[in-house]
């Protein structure tokens, strides 16, 4: 027999042998000759590249790559007679028999069938899309949930969208679920079916199978499955669906969910793994802006506690400091003037003795209200002590401020205080100035007290401008 007749028959039965070693792996396997030409593909690499073994055979294989550059580039260093018998693993874009294009992870080199012998060529093919797009899906979740440039709405919403970009179902829902009660708290809508603040029962919802079953649930084709007759699927024809529970602090807050008007794939684990740790990280900014929420309640409680009289409500004296500080500061900066008045209860001692403490408080907080309904939301009203209480009008000069403080006057002497069924006239006294200059606090302050006892040796029950 001739040398190259034995050569031959070497290599048909190498291709047997490689034939029946990789029929049944999982992975793809092509073998190509020394022109990269299909010989040999095993029942994988069918199914993965969409062509059956006939198409394949003889197949140039510059067909399977996305760019023709890649091929060429693989040719020059690795698929050629010259190259080493070292096999090695790298990432490629393949292309499908229809045009698609996926991620490779691809296992090569040379296999030789005798030492004189012409080479074939061994690629072993992963589909990694899932894995790769898994890892991009990730890095993008932390990039969003650890940017503190980004508040909880925009991180919410980055989320969402990302998500629904991922699985390819445009329509993203943020619900949360009280009893029975489905709200809307966040929606991506493309066409606005769907919108926040929309209430439902939650039996009208796919959500109610996340909650039945405690973990992530998908549809891909609702038509052709037991929720065709489902109420949801009527209202909104939502063919697609995956969803899974949020959970805050141990408990279930509502549901993510992502959907399509159009049937899908259907869902694989990774999905559905995927899909928890969507709704797990989301769970997890409601549970971070909730205790940001509470800290901000508790911090704003425990200024106001710091700056505010319990009983009327009002600023108290603190507050009033720091204020006509600032007013003051104010205006020597821009030559606005400041009108400042110091009013007292005429006769309140009175009105303790007779009537009792829980009736001078009600007149305390009667006053109070009145004060609120009067002056301008710039003007700031404080209880300066016992019966006594500030006020700072900024830009107002001192007649405008007396005649503000007229009408505080006039309102208080109309709202008699009802105390167990009598009615009882109270009236205040006030008296009010202008700032003169860079005064200090302490020298506007003596002049009103000034003027306001003035306003109390005149009769009481008015205003005294000094």
């Amino acid at each position: 027999m001739k040398e190259d007749e034995t050569l031959t028959l070497d290599t048909q039965s190498l291709r047997l042998i490689l034939a029946g070693v990789f029929a049944d792996v999982s992975e793809a396997v092509i073998v190509t000759d020394v022109d990269r030409r299909v010989v040999m593909t095993n029942t994988a690499a069918n199914n993965l590249f969409r062509y059956s073994a006939a198409e394949f055979a003889g197949l140039f294989t510059a067909e399977l790559y996305e760019r023709q550059q890649d091929f060429e580039e693989l040719g020059a260093t690795r698929y050629n007679a010259q190259a080493d018998d070292v096999h090695r693993t790298y990432l490629m874009r393949y292309r499908r028999r229809d045009g698609s294009v996926f991620e490779g992870e691809t296992t090569g080199g040379v296999i030789r069938d005798s030492e004189q012998g012409s080479p074939m060529f061994l690629g072993i093919v992963r589909d990694v899309s899932s894995r790769i797009a898994t890892d991009k899906v990730l890095h993008a979740l932390h990039q969003i949930t650890s940017d503190p440039t980004r508040g909880f709405e925009q991180r919410q919403r980055e989320i969402i969208e990302l998500g629904a970009q991922h699985f390819g179902l445009p329509y993203g829902v943020v619900a949360q679920i009280v009893d029975q009660r489905y709200e809307i708290m966040e929606a991506l809508s493309p066409d606005g079916s769907m919108a926040a603040g929309e209430v439902y029962d939650v039996s009208d919802t796919y959500c109610w199978h996340v909650l039945a079953q405690r973990g992530p649930f998908g549809v891909h084709h609702a038509a052709e499955s037991q929720l065709c007759a489902h109420p949801c699927y009527e209202k909104f024809k939502l063919e697609a669906y995956l969803g899974a529970p949020i959970a805050v602090d141990g408990r279930v807050y509502g549901v993510l969910s992502f959907s399509s008007s159009l049937p899908t794939t259907a869902f694989g684990q990774r999905d559905y793994d995927l899909m928890g740790m969507f709704a797990q990280w989301l769970g997890h900014e409601i549970a971070r802006e909730q205790d940001l929420t509470a800290l901000r309640v508790a911090h704003e409680r425990l200024h106001r506690l710091a700056t505010h009289d319990e009983l009327t409500g009002l600023g108290n004296r603190r507050l009033l400091v720091e204020q006509f500080d600032h007013e003051l500061d104010r205006g020597h900066r821009y030559a606005h003037s400041l009108s400042v008045a110091l009013i007292d209860f005429d006769h309140f001692k009175q009105l303790n003795d007779r009537y009792g403490h829980a009736a001078g408080d009600a007149a305390l907080k009667l006053f109070a209200r009145l004060a609120r309904q009067t002056l301008r939301t710039s003007d700031t009203i404080g209880r300066w002590g016992g019966e006594e209480f500030l006020a700072l009008l900024p830009e107002t000069p001192l007649s405008a401020a007396a005649g503000t403080l007229e009408r505080l006057i006039a309102a208080m002497r109309d709202t008699p205080l009802e105390i167990d069924g009598e009615t009882i006239p109270l009236t205040v006294s006030a008296g009010v100035t202008s700032t003169r200059g860079d005064e200090a606090p302490e020298q506007v302050l003596k002049r009103a007290d000034e003027a306001l006892y003035r306003a109390k040796d005149d009769g009481r029950d008015r205003v005294h401008c000094r």
